[in-house]
């Protein structure tokens, strides 16, 4: 039984000795899985991995895939993630102050980072450490590409283009360590308060 989960791996980024796994069956994966809904696996892995992947969730389906991997993982297994900085996108997209056609189309760029590509949330720093810890992840540690303290996850990454700008990397590069503690059900509500309830269709 294989022991590291590649989530979301697509069918041009198989890692030997994982079990890769995606949404859609594409040829070469070893399983098809909805992140969001429960999954099959309980205690299961050392470490689970997925690279721009988050982005493409809404985020109460975020919510639930970090609930689920919490699970999945071994007590004080890894959870690698790799997602686009929102501090970044803003820093880079949008600048005060700017000409009239600059600003104009300045718009058109920042509004594609937030919606091209399938993406659906970008997470700021503080969001992600704040969201993984509701969901009993700790030991949140942000790093540079490729980096891990971790054998396993050196040199993971097979998207390029990792760059910084204004003190922000592009990508946010993180680890944490799955624990048991209890999902804290206040950090949704507040997320539903503030934002959730705000987007579905007819509120």
């Amino acid at each position: 039984m294989k022991d590291k989960l590649h989530l979301g791996c697509g069918p041009e980024s198989l890692l030997e000795g994982w079990l890769n796994v995606d949404l859609r069956p594409f040829p070469g994966i070893d399983e098809t899985l909805d992140a969001t809904k429960p999954w099959p696996y309980i205690d299961q892995f050392n470490f689970i991995y997925a690279e721009h992947f988050l982005e493409h969730l809404s985020l109460d389906g975020a919510l639930s895939f970090f609930e689920h991997a919490n699970k999945a993982l071994r007590r004080n297994g890894i959870l690698r993630l790799t997602t686009p900085s929102l501090e970044w996108v803003l820093k880079t997209h949008f600048t005060f102050p700017g000409e009239a056609q600059e600003i104009a189309d300045q718009t058109l760029t920042i509004n594609r980072a937030f919606h091209g590509w399938g993406h659906q949330f970008l997470w700021s720093k503080e969001f992600l450490t704040q969201a993984l810890g509701a969901y009993g992840f700790t030991d949140v540690a942000f790093l540079s590409y490729g980096e891990s303290g971790h054998e396993e996850l050196v040199g993971i990454e097979n998207h390029g283009g990792f760059s910084r700008h204004a003190g922000f990397p592009s990508v946010w590069i993180l680890e944490a360590c799955a624990s048991r503690t209890e999902v804290d059900h206040s950090f949704k509500a507040r997320c539903e308060q503030s934002f959730l309830r705000h987007v579905r269709s007819g509120h």
